[in-house]
């Protein structure tokens, strides 16, 4: 089961704003992608942990979420995770408990028992560069 997606709609505006200050912090990362329609740039905050040369994200709102489809189309994103701006290139879906291996325990508790995510994006690390300090 993933969130609903009248919920997604919701935590488009204010939601997503306010917790894109966030991104650094606590594993929220600020996925920058391409609208796959409009071409418009777009900065979806995800909770993102990093694998050695990969990056993972709980897929909590399914295969329709709109920053998923926009990277599947892309083969290509940018995200903000730590101090470091990342290039990733195209995602592979993976089952929850294949994603969740190398997350923190109580991340990988919540994805597989609170939020019930069936599905991970794993995202091939591209090229890494450090930001500077200042935010959004």
């Amino acid at each position: 089961m993933t969130f609903p997606r009248a919920l997604a709609r919701y935590t488009r505006g204010a939601v997503n704003t306010m917790t894109l200050r966030l991104a650094g912090h606590a594993a929220f990362a600020d996925l920058e992608h391409a609208g796959r329609k409009s071409g418009t740039v777009r900065h979806t905050p995800v909770r993102a942990f990093r694998a050695g040369d990969t990056v993972v994200v709980g897929l909590n709102f399914g295969r329709q979420s709109d920053w998923y489809q926009n990277i599947k189309a892309a083969g290509t994103c940018r995200m903000r995770l730590g101090g470091e701006q990342l290039t990733l290139g195209a995602p592979t879906l993976v089952p929850v408990e294949q994603g969740v291996k190398d997350m923190p325990r109580l991340f990988r508790f919540a994805l597989r028992h609170l939020v019930h995510t069936a599905e991970c994006v794993q995202l091939p690390i591209l090229h890494t560069s450090r930001t500077s300090a200042t935010r959004r």
